[in-house]
């Protein structure tokens, strides 16, 4: 641990995150465009979103193993190269199956950079730091996404095959970037950090990180579910233009950022997991029903998706704020955010899926049971693990 914060590398980590979640954001703005472009329907259009983490339900642990025998910038260089290559052959994908390919070739640049990120991290910041500064890493994805949402109309232009290929070129510079303004000083964890059976022996045996990670996996069921979908549900059941069901998207996700940043300060007063876990999926059955229930008028369906993004990031923050304190070594961290981030591919390979299925078969109006049998699920978690999560 240093005795000084690296803050131009911990914005240049951070910002890696976030572009990694334009891919995200990009295809929520775009799903619109693609049924009308590639003939989608709406279970297809999720398989484009969800493909983007198909690597880490099968495999996040094993990758947050392999990755931590390389050197972190490399394995962060070689993320954001693979996101750029897969967001060019997506731009020129002339069918679904070609993309979705694609989103598989970006969802594995973006598991190398969710897993090595956070530790490489780690290094830059001192003990002072390191809550805040996890708590800014922690909010990457919704501030990604929430860019992507707002400004994707603009870019597109109409054409969606625009905004994959600028999220090529952004990547891109940006490897270049992390490669150029590397520190001179070597860093011993950015060389090496190479994990042992026992260490993953050691993370299965403390328990706790392995059921933060199913908590996640059940935030993320319901974040991927609704921030996919919700400028489509926007559009179709609220008559919305694609402009303005963007705009409103975006600042409920701009809310899902600034829940992820409270959440550190927060934890600093000494809020117990277990609570914020409880208000979480709390939250999350209340304002599921608002949001999709028949009679609900667009003032109070926009209202309650901000409110349900915006408190249900106290969850994903904390987690991710937490983890390195659970953990005596880097090798250790990074296997465990492997577990957390093959529990949170899971989610969002699945959450779309599941509403895009759910809204099939049920239509608009049965969604509301989906969230709330989510809630109580995570309502059972809390309560089992509250003497755990203290």
């Amino acid at each position: 641990m240093r005795d000084k914060t690296d803050w131009l590398q911990s914005v240049l980590i951070i910002i890696t995150g976030i572009i990694g979640a334009f891919q995200i954001g990009k295809v929520a703005i775009a799903i619109p465009l693609l049924r009308e472009d590639l003939g989608l329907s709406l279970f297809a259009a999720s398989w484009v979103a969800g493909a983007y983490a198909a690597l880490g339900v099968v495999g996040g642990m094993a990758a947050g193993f392999v990755f931590s025998y390389f050197p972190l910038r490399h394995v962060i260089i070689f993320g954001l190269l693979l996101i750029s290559g897969g967001s060019f052959m997506g731009a020129a994908a002339s069918d679904a199956t070609i993309l979705i390919t694609s989103r598989v070739i970006e969802g594995i640049g973006f598991l190398g950079v969710v897993i090595a990120c956070p530790t490489l991290l780690r290094s830059m910041v001192t003990p002072r730091t390191q809550q805040i500064v996890f708590a800014f890493w922690a909010a990457y994805m919704p501030v990604g996404a929430a860019v992507m949402i707002l400004l994707g109309p603009a870019l597109m232009q109409g054409d969606w095959r625009w905004l994959w290929t600028l999220n090529g070129i952004v990547a891109a510079a940006h490897a270049v970037l992390i490669f150029a303004l590397r520190p001179k000083e070597a860093v011993a964890v950015a060389r090496r950090a190479s994990p042992t059976l026992g260490d993953i022996a050691a993370v299965f045996r403390a328990g706790t990180p392995v059921l933060l990670a199913f908590t996640f996996a059940l935030y993320t069921i319901q974040y991927f579910a609704l921030t996919t979908f919700l400028p489509t549900f926007l559009i179709e059941k609220m008559g919305l233009s694609l402009e303005a069901a963007g705009t409103v998207s975006a600042l409920a996700v701009v809310a899902n950022a600034i829940g992820n940043i409270s959440a550190g300060f927060i934890l600093r007063m000494g809020a117990p997991l277990w609570s914020i876990f409880a208000v979480v999926f709390t939250t999350i059955g209340v304002c599921g029903v608002a949001i999709f229930h028949p009679s609900s008028p667009v003032e109070v369906s926009v209202t309650a998706a901000g409110l349900c993004l915006g408190l249900a990031a106290l969850m994903p923050s904390s987690i991710l704020v937490t983890m390195p304190r659970l953990l005596s070594s880097n090798q250790q961290l990074a296997l465990a955010l492997g577990i957390v981030q093959q529990a949170s591919s899971i989610g969002q390979l699945g959450g779309p899926a599941l509403l895009a299925f759910w809204t099939e078969w049920q239509g608009w109006g049965g969604v509301p049971y989906l969230f709330v049998l989510i809630a109580a699920c995570g309502l059972t978690i809390a309560m089992v693990a509250r003497k755990a999560l203290r």
